[in-house]
């Protein structure tokens, strides 16, 4: 763990979508500014996100207006996909930290520390005085992730969840239970497209190359991906090495059996369809466009490099917390 004791200056990003259902943004900017007002002597900055993105654009305008040797906290405050906007904004600038306050619907990175302890993550004490934790991302073209880079059917499950998303835009402003049945549903119909089932890769882990029919290709860097479901229950986020998991091609029905075990460790019940590999680099390329979801943002491309960056950035952690080693599940329980 370590404390950075150099002047800081403290910057929130916070997401509002996040807090549309509990009464918007008010209630949790109020609590930042009268704590810097009445506990704080150091600057800060409390800035709504407008859009996707919009905070990569914002972190790197004002950590360029910070003086030199002041370090740069800055908070995502919100889900996993205002953590990807801040890390996608943090990552490769000096003297930048990332503290994580989770109040999305998945909060996976932090879970990385023990589910127990994800409110201590709320606690805006705790994270202003806390220490940090080296940290290893995963790199993917232009973009950086902190938890999962998958291909294939779960990544298309996403895409189609969106569209469907779209349409019923209507419904889900009326209530937010809508939306987890609709990425059940955009999971089924990724199933049974046999394109997305189906698809012929070029695969190369750490220079060693095949090609395979492959459903899905999960690669973690730590354990817990879209809402809580852990499939390498193992990956750790300061290791230096990621950790994939390759699902063969096979019938819906087949890959709809083994998907509630796949999506809590349960890999190693199916040899015959699941391989297990570490590595720190990997090509995957295809003729036809690739669905990739990359912490939950999903696109097509036409290939991909994924690579470990270990140690890439300094996370902030309460309480002196380190993250958590889920044994894998082929391990005996003690």
């Amino acid at each position: 763990m370590h404390v950075n004791e150099l002047p800081r200056t403290h910057l929130f990003i916070v997401n509002p979508r996040s807090f549309r259902f509990s009464g918007g943004t008010g209630d949790i900017i109020s609590r930042i500014d009268t704590y810097f007002r009445d506990k704080m002597q150091e600057e800060h900055r409390v800035h709504i996100s407008r859009y996707p993105r919009d905070a990569i654009g914002v972190i790197r305008k004002f950590v360029a207006t910070v003086p030199e040797g002041v370090v740069t906290r800055v908070y995502a405050v919100g889900g996993d996909g205002i953590v990807f906007d801040c890390l996608n904004g943090v990552v490769d600038l000096p003297d930048v930290e990332l503290a994580v306050m989770p109040y999305g619907n998945s909060n996976d990175f932090v879970k990385s520390f023990g589910e127990e302890n994800i409110e201590l993550f709320k606690d805006l004490s705790k994270q202003v005085s806390a220490g940090t934790v080296k940290t290893d991302v995963l790199h993917c073209g232009s973009n950086y992730a902190m938890n999962t880079c998958t291909v294939g059917v779960e990544s298309a499950s996403v895409l189609y969840s969106v569209q469907l998303m779209k349409a019923l835009n209507w419904a889900i402003r009326l209530t937010r239970r809508i939306v987890a049945p609709l990425y059940t549903v955009g999971g089924i119909i990724a199933i049974l497209d046999r394109s997305v089932r189906e698809q012929r890769y070029r695969i190369s882990f750490d220079g060693e190359s095949a090609d395979a029919t492959c459903a899905c290709i999960n690669i973690a860097n730590g354990p817990y991906f879209g809402g809580g479901m852990s499939a390498v229950t193992s990956a750790m986020p300061d290791d230096g090495i990621m950790d994939a998991l390759v699902l063969k091609s096979g019938t819906s029905l087949q890959i709809l059996k083994m998907l509630p075990q796949y999506l809590r460790g349960g890999y190693y019940k199916y040899p015959d369809f699941f391989s297990y590999r570490r590595m720190k680099k990997v090509e995957i390329s295809s003729d036809t466009p690739i669905s990739v979801n990359l912490d939950g943002e999903a696109f097509l491309d036409m290939n991909i490099n994924v690579e470990v960056i270990p140690q890439a950035i300094d996370v902030v952690v309460p309480d002196g917390l380190r993250y958590e080693r889920r044994p894998d599940a082929r391990e005996p329980q003690q």
